[in-house]
């Protein structure tokens, strides 16, 4: 039987470093009929009816030498495997027949948060500070984006923890965000019955005062019809959570694990409107976990399934209504966290997170609010345009109409919604900035927004004309390293996150693979400085060319401006200002084609950004006059320019963009000016060119910086300009 019980741990896939292995019980064969009785782990499966066919062949193939059918019954712990097969995957409405959440209720809420231990007399964080974050943080940052797309989409969202907008210092001197959920129920009122559980142990008190609420909100509820509360029927509740496994090596994965839980504390299998605890949480599991791996394995081909495992945890175990416990990731592997710490694969796994919930309660037929506008441009004659983004692995993502936030200089957001059109007429009334972005919306609900961009005509008639073009899209993770004795992030190295972070933390310090864990305070290899905790970290705000504009408006100077993706440029304009900031991704070859086209007509050129080394380098020396030198050309931040020295951001902040590898360029060729440079490096910040010949109007500003970074960026563009646009 050992042979067999081999045989079927391999075929669930787990690992056993993770996973206990299949054990068979017991093995009968009565005439034509097979009986298996195993241990629990095949339990943790996702079964379907395929694979149930394919594993019962295969015990057949095992026993009787073939796979002709037979009656085969497999048991797994207390279950028979046909009993775990769940809807995921069936084209069937489950619910409801509605495709999108108008009308749910879910309660959602991210691990953990400081909290007081009382033998401590300290506030201290639940999890291990690692790789730059902290769970109780780190797993608020796929909470919010899940929250603002289950409420996009129409759903009713609860939190027992305070978001982001309560900033308001606690009793630890960190913002309201940072607790535990203890506290925010204690300050919103909730019944002391609730948080007060464990007699001063505040530890406890937050663990299960999550699902004490989630029961108390659904209170004279038909979810919860025998028990006093607020009557919200509540739909289903999730908590996210990240691991503290460790795989031990740099390349494996651990992946994603789903709990959920078939036995309340009394023992009873149903929750309290009758529903069975087993076909109800593991068809959620089931959906939330498939919704995962399969959109993770788009881009990540070998991102581990974990088990699907039903398992006794208070926060799956206690409510009264669906309820799973997610583990995305580990936060402690190696592995994991090169994908965890990028922006791009958190959007992905908190959409695939919300797409799970979406069809759990409406059917796999459900419609799926689009994805985010990227690329938009205003013209002259005040028409913003914009071009939607394909979703490749949802089919239903197709936006069907627009609402457009329109803004006149920095007072409140109007809003158009605009049908099937992909663009908008406005009429720009002269020295007026108008600031847009565009949000798509279909039958499944609204996306997150766009770049926001901007536009404005001076009151002036012979004002010059300028396109600002906002080529800052992209964000991303920190730059890893790995040798035998030292791994972790690079010093120096910090993601751009998108738009802000509330995870980030501190830089690593401890980079010694063989540093051990022996507590959380004393984290081993990957600990973290804990500076930047409670702390929103600015990222890319894609609203860049609103804080030119209102520079270019105050100086009279028309503009009109776009995204990346969207740009024109001609003859037309007097200066052309393209925004790089931390970009890495190089400019596209349509800038090439246009910029030379429109420089060797006479045309004048302001480009900044950190990574200039992404300007081809023939162009740079033809029409930039400047080489790519290097990176991290300054400590300090501290900039010369004339008599007139300015300091940069180089260190992660809550109040602009940062720029931790700011470059060194070199003058090429005459008529090159060297108008800034860094104080520590003296090495050069800013190159000028102005054409040596007396007819032509060419001239070309380079920062090897992000000028958005700069602490006074108002004065340093606006001189800027006026230099570009001098004769």
């Amino acid at each position: 039987m050992q042979e067999l019980a081999d045989s079927l741990t391999e075929y669930t896939g787990f690992s056993s470093v993770w996973s206990p292995r299949v054990k068979v019980k017991n093995l009968r064969v009565d005439g034509n009929r097979i009986i298996v009785r195993t241990n629990a782990t095949l339990g943790d499966i996702c079964w379907t009816p395929e694979n149930v066919d394919d594993i019962k062949k295969r015990v057949c193939k095992w026993v009787l030498g073939d796979t002709k059918c037979r009656e085969v019954d497999i048991y797994t712990g207390k279950y028979a495997i046909d009993s775990l097969i769940t809807n995921c995957g069936r084209g069937v409405m489950i619910t409801s027949r509605h495709k999108d959440l108008q009308g749910k209720h879910i309660a959602l809420w991210p691990s953990h948060g400081i909290y007081y231990n009382k033998d401590r007399d300290q506030w201290i964080w639940q999890r291990a500070t690692l790789w730059t974050t902290v769970e109780d943080l780190y797993s608020m940052e796929y909470v919010r984006l899940i929250k603002q797309m289950l409420e996009n989409s129409g759903a009713e969202v609860y939190m027992p923890r305070a978001d982001l907008s309560h900033n308001e210092e606690g009793t630890s001197g960190m913002p309201l965000w940072t607790e535990g959920a203890r506290y925010w129920l204690m300050r919103r009122g909730f019944p002391q019955q609730l948080w007060d559980l464990y007699e001063g142990n505040e530890y406890k008190d937050d663990m299960k005062c999550r699902a004490m609420w989630v029961n108390y909100l659904a209170g004279g509820s038909p979810m919860n019809p025998n028990e006093p509360g607020k009557g919200i029927p509540i739909d289903l509740c999730l908590a996210f959570h990240t691991d503290g496994l460790d795989s031990g090596d740099d390349s494996t994965l651990i992946g994603t694990l789903v709990i959920y839980t078939t036995t309340d504390d009394d023992g009873k299998k149903a929750l309290h409107n009758g529903e069975s605890r087993q076909k109800v949480n593991r068809n959620l599991a089931d959906w939330i976990q498939t919704q995962i791996v399969n959109d993770l394995r788009t881009t990540i081909p070998n991102w581990t399934r974990r088990q699907l495992h039903d398992a006794n945890y208070c926060e799956s175990r206690v409510p009264v209504v669906p309820s799973v416990l997610l583990e995305l990731l580990s936060h402690k592997n190696f592995a994991d966290m090169h994908y965890g710490l990028d922006p791009k694969f958190r959007f992905t796994a908190a959409r695939s997170v919300y797409k799970g919930m979406l069809r759990y309660l409406v059917g796999k037929n459900a419609v799926v609010q689009p994805l985010p506008i990227e690329q938009l441009a205003f013209s002259r004659d005040g028409i913003l345009r914009w071009i939607p983004k394909n979703d490749p692995i949802e089919k239903t993502a197709k936006p069907t109409y627009y609402m457009v936030y329109v803004q006149k200089d920095d007072g409140e957001w109007d809003v158009q919604q605009v049908d099937k059109k992909t663009e908008l007429k406005l009429n720009l009334k002269r020295g007026v900035r108008y600031n847009c972005y565009v949000v798509a919306g279909n039958a499944g609900g609204l996306s997150m927004p766009s770049p926001t961009v901007s536009a404005c005509i001076s009151t002036k008639d012979d004002a010059p004309t300028m396109l600002v073009v906002d080529a800052f899209d992209d964000v991303y993770g920190p730059e890893w390293f790995s040798s035998d004795n030292y791994a972790g992030i690079v010093p120096g190295s910090y993601a751009c996150e998108d738009r802000f972070t509330c995870a980030y933390i501190g830089e690593q310090w401890d980079y010694k693979r063989n540093s051990q864990w022996r507590d959380d305070d004393n984290c081993g290899w990957g600990d973290s400085y804990r500076d930047h905790a409670g702390e929103l970290t600015v990222g890319n705000t894609r609203d860049y060319s609103v804080l030119h504009g209102r520079v270019l408006q105050r100086m009279g100077i028309s503009y009109v401006s776009c995204t990346r993706g969207m740009v024109h440029i001609d003859s037309t304009y007097k200066a052309v200002d393209i925004i790089c900031g931390r970009q890495r991704q190089p400019l596209d070859s349509v800038y090439y084609s246009q910029l030379s086209r429109y420089l060797d007509q006479g045309g004048r050129l302001l480009i900044s950004g950190d990574h200039m080394s992404i300007v081809d380098t023939i162009f740079s020396n033809r029409y930039l006059h400047f080489c790519a030198h290097s990176g991290h050309a300054t400590r300090s931040g501290k900039v010369i320019a004339g008599g007139n020295p300015f300091t940069i951001a180089t260190q992660p902040n809550n109040m602009q963009l940062f720029t931790p590898s700011a470059e060194c360029i070199r003058p090429c060729g005459a008529g090159t000016t060297r108008i800034a440079w860094y104080a520590d490096s003296r090495c050069e910040a800013a190159i000028g060119y102005r054409s040596p010949f007396s007819n032509h109007a060419q001239r070309t500003l380079t920062y090897a910086f992000p000028l958005e970074a700069a602490n006074d960026f108002g004065r340093i563009y606006h001189h800027s300009i006026e230099w570009l646009l001098s004769e």
